[in-house]
């Protein structure tokens, strides 16, 4: 091998070498989900690539004492009746959610561009609310209940990740749905009026709360008085879609 092609061969070593190096940058992209803020969920993310077609991804989520989602909306639709008024206004829950994801790239430039991502999620939910009713004689009660499940599930998500510059991004997650195990969330509260109900009223309490209307969900309830119990059963699912997360790469 003469002086010039061996000149060529080391320049060209260096070039892939460089290459590869570059290849090698940036294989992490750590994220903040900044639309769930606004919905007092709060989510971190860390994505590290594997090849150039796949990256894993861990997050954490935090929701403490967060509204129902979507309040306005089932506010408009129930809102004429005051007991699930009061209901819906007093629904609170703290939700913890740890989720693995892992993502395929079909472009090759993970972690930039399209990507599908089946993903498992595990979730603890506290949630608390008043129940409220009037009896027969017009008198309201009023029952703090309160209620705790854990639940896991599994799903798709479709979204897109651009990287601007060297260091920072943007994820959007737009549309995931999962389902998952069964829950099984009891509720219990006490009625510090329970002395003043009569027969007839104990006999509606029940019928109302086992005639609850949760999609996909059965309801049942044990009057223990002064103990109320209504155990909600059916599936963990929902969907992750249009969240938008704050990258930033290194």
């Amino acid at each position: 091998m003469n002086t010039k092609t061996s000149f060529s061969f080391l320049i060209c070593f260096l070039a892939l070498s460089s290459i590869g190096r570059a290849q090698l940058l940036n294989r992490t992209v750590v994220k903040f989900n900044v639309s769930g803020a606004f919905f007092k969920s709060y989510t971190a993310q860390y994505e590290r690539v594997l090849t150039p077609h796949s990256t894993i991804t861990l997050s954490a989520s935090y929701s403490p004492n967060a509204p129902l989602p979507f309040r306005d909306a089932l506010l408009n639709q129930y809102g004429d009746n005051q007991d699930a008024r009061r209901a819906i206004e007093t629904t609170l829950f703290t939700k913890r959610i740890a989720t693995v994801e892992y993502r395929f790239y079909p472009a090759g430039q993970a972690p930039r561009g399209w990507y599908v991502a089946p993903f498992v999620r595990y979730a603890s939910m506290d949630i608390s609310n008043d129940y409220t009713y009037t009896t027969q004689d017009g008198v309201l009660h009023q029952a703090h209940l309160n209620a705790s499940f854990n639940a896991g599930g599994a799903g798709l998500l479709l979204g897109y990740q651009f990287l601007i510059g060297k260091h920072l991004g943007l994820d959007l997650w737009l549309l995931g749905p999962f389902y998952g195990t069964n829950v099984n969330a009891v509720f219990t509260g006490e009625d510090p009026q329970w002395t003043s109900l009569k027969p007839a009223d104990i006999t509606k309490l029940k019928q109302d709360i086992d005639n609850t209307d949760v999609p996909l969900y059965s309801v049942e309830s044990t009057l223990n008085l002064p103990t109320i119990t209504a155990k909600l059963t059916g599936p963990y699912f929902g969907v992750r879609a249009f969240g938008l997360a704050l990258a930033y790469s290194f």
